[in-house]
């Protein structure tokens, strides 16, 4: 009896929670429709396939898939590395892959178009994440870093699936956060089946939010895994300074093109190539370009760079790895807005030196070790980006034994791909385990 009034006591404080959140989804469904409207009409990318975030799908309905789930760009690329283990181990299990935004769609559609069936993910309203669930039927749902979604999560474990969340990332901001809404968070994880941490910090993160040891195993961060991709020499570079301004937003790039400007004043023949995060501000940034009176040159229009052009807009995707291969120095963007900065390491791993701004709490992890190293050095205005990137161009020999340095420290991550893909599998044989179970027992209720 004891144990049957505790399950109780702890259904009706789900069910509570839930239904806070739902009812505060509804009161917010003004404003949400508000941002929607909004980007319907400045981001061209994003009518195409906009039914999708409201559960409406052209595809036809699948009875068991693995549903992969990551936000943009970088989350996508992460759980990408489980996709070809998992088409090898489970050939005749289809494979959704889902992002939240345009950018993150465009990487999938490039990379992985033929391989997985992609789609937004719905909005998290009951009725949308239940369409989606009706449609695809995932036996095993996983997301990554911090994609919670309550309905999606709820849902999805209740229908049978297997819930994940891979590469597992808590920042003290995030921490925060759940703490001040920790009923809702501790219903979430009692829904997930398991959490794989990216580092021990954020294992201790979890453990520190109540979240039991049971549920977490640390497997490290498969972002700085790269099993297939061999560590670029340092040393292999241009004569001529030649800088990557990666992943940039709003207003970085006019910071960048200030630094270069003072760059060139110290050598003649500096180039800098600028990739914007998000395609649809690729037209901006070249108008951008053209009034800063300096001589430049994109790659939609002339893909081979002139030995003449100072600044080179990469408008493209799936290039910026190549380009960090050829740069003495990358400059990270995310990390001189409110952002948190985006990953310090790809470029590293392609024998870059790293300039950042302050903004980094989404790469901490990371990036401390390369500070420690000397591989990343602080960028936070144009006068002290120019500084940083032109201090490691005229020490190149000591540059080198930095980067080499931070390629160490990276490589201490290896072997997380490996863990993460073991335990994914192990999770996707549970869930055949319990599919078989509600087949041969259909009136049991769980």
């Amino acid at each position: 009896m004891a144990k049957t009034a505790s399950r109780l006591r702890k259904r009706t404080a789900s069910s509570l929670w839930i239904g806070v959140y739902n009812c505060i989804l509804v009161l917010l469904l003004p404003l949400i429709s508000l941002i929607l409207l909004k980007k319907w009409l400045c981001k061209p990318g994003y009518k195409k396939h906009f039914v999708q975030r409201l559960g409406i799908f052209n595809c036809n309905p699948l009875s068991a898939c693995i549903h992969l789930h990551g936000v943009s760009v970088g989350e996508c690329s992460a759980i990408a590395k489980l996709i070809p283990e998992l088409r090898r181990q489970h050939p005749h299990l289809p494979i959704v892959f889902t992002c939240t935004t345009v950018a993150g769609s465009h990487y999938i559609e490039r990379h992985w178009g033929g391989q997985v069936i992609h789609t937004y993910l719905p909005l998290d309203f009951q009725l949308t994440v239940g369409a989606f669930l009706n449609h695809f039927n995932p036996v095993l749902t996983m997301s990554v870093e911090m994609e919670w979604w309550p309905n999606l999560i709820r849902q999805a474990r209740n229908r049978g699936s297997r819930v994940m969340l891979v590469n597992a990332r808590m920042t003290e901001r995030s921490k925060h956060r759940y703490n001040k809404m920790l009923g809702l968070f501790t219903f979430m994880v009692s829904k997930v089946h398991k959490i794989l941490p990216q580092s021990e910090r954020s294992y201790q993160a979890f453990r520190d939010l109540g979240v039991p040891p049971e549920k977490l195993m640390l497997c490290g961060n498969i972002k700085y895994d790269w099993p297939e991709l061999k560590r670029a020499d340092p040393t292999q570079k241009p004569a001529r300074l030649t800088w990557v301004a990666g992943s940039t937003h709003d207003t970085e790039e006019v910071a960048v093109i200030v630094a270069h400007k003072q760059l060139l004043a110290h050598t003649s023949t500096a180039q800098l190539i600028i990739a914007p995060r998000h395609p649809e501000r690729f037209e901006q940034v070249w108008q951008l370009l053209k009034a800063s009176s300096l001589r430049c040159q994109r790659y939609s229009m002339q893909p081979e760079i002139d030995p003449t052009t100072q600044v080179y807009l990469l408008d493209t995707m799936g290039k910026l790895f190549s380009f960090y291969r050829a740069a003495h120095v990358a400059f990270i963007g995310g990390s001189l807005v409110k952002l948190g900065g985006h990953n310090p390491a790809e470029a590293v791993v392609q024998g870059a030196a790293v300039v950042m701004g302050s903004s980094r709490r989404n790469c901490e992890d990371i990036c401390s070790p390369l500070l420690a190293a000397g591989a990343l050095r602080d960028g936070q205005e144009p006068q002290q980006i120019a500084h940083s990137v032109l201090a490691c161009w005229q020490n190149n020999a000591n540059t080198v034994m930095q980067v080499k340095a931070g390629q160490a420290a990276i490589a201490a991550h290896d072997g997380a791909l490996q863990k993460t893909t073991k335990q994914v599998l192990y999770q996707l044989q549970k869930a055949h385990q319990s599919k078989r179970k509600m087949h041969l027992y259909p009136m049991v209720i769980r």
